[in-house]
C-alpha cells in the first residue's frame, strides 16, 4: 500500500509550529523591535530604523563584542581541549576508571548561582584559597575582581570548569563508537598511540567535533550568570560581554530599542560562527566517512 506524501509532513507539524512559535515568531519581533526607540514600558513607540544598532555599537557594544570574542576565544579552546584530552584519558581500559565519569558531570547539574557565589569566595582577597596558595608559594595576592585580566580570568576558569564535563561526555560517547577492528588492525601493525589517534581517532572524531565546536561557542556566546555574580561586567566593562550589554541596556536602563538591537547583532554573530564552523571544518565529512 503507497504510503500518502503528507503523512511524514504531519508527523513533523506539531515540532514545526513549536520551533516558529517560540523560535521564530519572538525573533521577528525582536528584529521588528529594534528598529524602534522608548523604553520597556513605553505605549507609543517611535520609529528610529538602524539608529538603534548605530548607538549600541557606539555606546560600549563595541567593546562588549570584543570581550565576547576574547572569551568565547579563550573558552572554546580551553573547554574543547580539556574535554578532548579527559575523554581520551577515560577511554583507557583500567578496572574501576569508570566511576570516575560522574564528576565530570555534576557541575552541569549544580546551580550556576550557587556555583559561581563558591567560585567567588574561591578567588577573594586575603582568605580566598587562591591567593593562600599564592601565599603558599611565596607569590603576591592578587585582586581578581579589580584587575581587568585577572576578572576576565576568573570567570573565563569558571565557565570552562562548570561546561568542560559535557564535552568529556560527547568525545567519550564518539570514542566508544570507533570501529574497534581498525585500531586494533593498526596496532598490530606497529602504530602506537599517537599515530592511531592522529591518523584514526581524529580523523573519525571529525563530525562529532564539529559538533562540540558549535555547542561550545554557542554557549561562550551566550555567558551571563558568572559575569552578573562574580563581576557585574566590571572592572570598567572589562568583564562585560554582548548579553550582560543586553541585560543592562533592557533591564538597568530601560533602553530597549538598543538591548533588542545588540541582541539581533548576537543573533547573527550566532548564526555566522554556526555556518562557519559547520561549512569550514564539517566540509567533505560526508565523503570522507
Amino acid at each position: 500500500m503507497r504510503r500518502p506524501l503528507a503523512l511524514p509532513y504531519l508527523f513533523v507539524a506539531p515540532a514545526v509550529g513549536l520551533t516558529a512559535l517560540f523560535s521564530l515568531v519572538p525573533l521577528g519581533m525582536l528584529a521588528y523591535r529594534s528598529l524602534f526607540g522608548g523604553g520597556v514600558f513605553a505605549t507609543h513607540l517611535s520609529f528610529v530604523g538602524l539608529q538603534n544598532y548605530g548607538n549600541a555599537l557606539q555606546q560600549g557594544g563595541t567593546h562588549a563584542l570584543q570581550v565576547t570574542a576574547v572569551f568565547t576565544i579563550g573558552f572554546v579552546v580551553l573547554t574543547v581541549g580539556l574535554g578532548l584530552g579527559v575523554a581520551l584519558l577515560l577511554d583507557v581500559k583500567l578496572p574501576g576508571l569508570d566511576r570516575l565519569r560522574a564528576p565530570f558531570i555534576i557541575p552541569l547539574v549544580l546551580p550556576g548561582v550557587a556555583t559561581a557565589l563558591i567560585w567567588g569566595d574561591l578567588f577573594a582577597p586575603q582568605f580566598g584559597f587562591v591567593n593562600r596558595m599564592l601565599n603558599l608559594v611565596g607569590l603576591q595576592e592578587a585582586d581578581f575582581t579589580s584587575n581587568p585580566s585577572l576578572a576576565l580570568l576568573m570567570v573565563l576558569t569558571f565557565g570552562v570548569w562548570q561546561f568542560f564535563g559535557e564535552d568529556v561526555i560527547l568525545y567519550l560517547a564518539a570514542l566508544k563508537s570507533l570501529p574497534l577492528d581498525i585500531l586494533e588492525a593498526a596496532s598490530v601493525d606497529g602504530a602506537g598511540p599517537w599515530l592511531r589517534f592522529r591518523f584514526i581517532r581524529w580523523p573519525l572524531l571529525r563530525r562529532n567535533t564539529v559538533l562540540i565546536l558549535v555547542i561550545t561557542a554557542l554557549t561562550g556566546l551566550q555567558t551571563f550568570t558568572q559575569i552578573d555574580i562574580l563581576t557585574n561586567g566590571g572592572p570598567n566593562g572589562a568583564t562585560t560581554t554582548a548579553l550582560f550589554y543586553i541585560f543592562n541596556q533592557g533591564f538597568i536602563e530601560f533602553n530597549t530599542g538598543q538591548a533588542d538591537a545588540m541582541g539581533v547583532i548576537l543573533f547573527l554573530i550566532s548564526l555566522v560562527t554556526t555556518l562557519g564552523l559547520v561549512g569550514f571544518l564539517g566540509h567533505g565529512t560526508v565523503r570522507d566517512a
